[in-house]
């Protein structure tokens, strides 16, 4: 019996994991928008339902910052829109304007609108509708269009909010901390195929980590769409991933040194000291990826500091002796500086928690 109840809670836990994926979360809380807003307009026997519909289709965000951003930017570049087709109207006729011209000026002024504040690219549909097919009564046409949108825009906010919502600012230092430990299995792996010799990983040939990094920053840029005072703002967890942006550009560095053609004594000499620096920098990410996902939790020493001096040892005393080529030198010295950068990031991301105010 307790065998069973026990796969019952984690037949259960799966099934929420799954559906709560973006490629299940995302069209249910979509086709729910949808129904909102077709629902209410019917019921309320309001006009241009499409474009309610339309509306709650495409304000649709992976979270609930992200889903309030779009509307809220939608709503205000309809607004915008409307204002500049409207507008041009009264214009157009008493300057007996022909209609191509209120059509340049009007979709042109939106189009600046649009090139400087991307958020508002909304107001060229509005306008170009209003320019192109205005209705018999444009000001009622453009009211019946604009509250349509924000019945469609708030579908989609209550949608976010009523089926399985995620948020941007609880969900960005998961993200952060998983976005940090691919990276510390990238070098991991980087240092174990020098020391055997074989080829080192390319990044490219990983497209988990570049997913990784993407959810991430994306995470970032939607917990940012919308000030929402009523959630706390994390301001330490931008400064991470700030800094965390600054340690993957270290990975075309890898990369690039990666590809260099290594002979047997260099494998032999570096691999071990390298693995030792590897796997301190892994030790590091592992604590600091607990650190960043426990908002709160103790920040960890810094540790690569001395298995990396045990690497430039190494590399100075073979120097010394003679025990390397000038080709073998070149390439040890592109290695060394390459993991220099590493760690030197690393101990700064590290540096940037331990900085954090008490």
């Amino acid at each position: 019996m307790f065998f069973n109840f026990s796969s019952l809670l984690k037949r259960a836990a799966d099934c929420r994991t799954a559906i709560a994926q973006d490629g299940v979360r995302l069209p249910l809380q979509t086709v729910t928008a949808v129904l909102l807003a077709y629902g209410w307009m019917t019921w309320r026997q309001m006009p241009d339902v499409t474009w309610g519909a339309f509306s709650a289709l495409f304000v649709v965000r992976a979270t609930v910052e992200g889903t309030v951003g779009e509307a809220g930017a939608r709503i205000l570049g309809a607004m915008i829109g409307v204002a500049v087709g409207v507008g041009l109207a009264p214009l157009a006729a008493t300057g007996h304007l022909p209609a191509p011209w209120s059509i340049v000026v009007g979709v042109g002024i939106a189009a600046c609108l649009s090139m400087r504040w991307p958020t508002l690219n909304y107001s060229l549909v509005t306008a170009t509708i209003l320019t192109v097919a205005p209705d018999a009564d444009i000001v009622a046409g453009a009211v019946n269009k604009t509250l349509a949108i924000v019945v469609g825009s708030a579908a989609g906010i209550l949608a976010a909010f009523a089926v399985l919502p995620l948020s941007a600012r609880r969900s960005l230092r998961y993200n952060l901390a998983a976005s940090l430990q691919i990276y510390g299995e990238l070098l991991v792996e980087w240092a174990a195929a020098l020391g055997e010799g074989r080829q080192r990983p390319r990044p490219r040939d990983k497209p988990a980590m570049e997913r990784t990094r993407w959810r991430a920053r994306d995470m970032a840029t939607q917990s940012r769409a919308v000030p929402m005072q009523f959630m706390a703002w994390d301001s330490e967890a931008y400064r991470l991933q700030d800094r965390i942006d600054e340690l993957w550009l270290t990975v075309p560095l890898l990369e690039r040194v990666g590809g260099v053609e290594l002979t047997d004594n260099v494998c032999v000499r570096l691999g071990p000291v390298l693995d030792a620096v590897a796997a301190a920098a892994r030790q590091q990410i592992d604590e600091l990826a607990h650190a960043i996902r426990e908002n709160g939790a103790e920040a960890p020493m810094c540790r690569t500091g001395d298995p990396f001096t045990r690497l430039d040892d190494v590399i100075q005393e073979a120097g010394r002796g003679g025990l390397f080529t000038p080709a073998e030198r070149e390439t040890i010295d592109l290695i060394r500086w390459t993991w220099h950068e590493v760690t030197r990031e690393l101990d700064a991301l590290c540096d940037c928690m331990q900085a954090r105010p008490a």
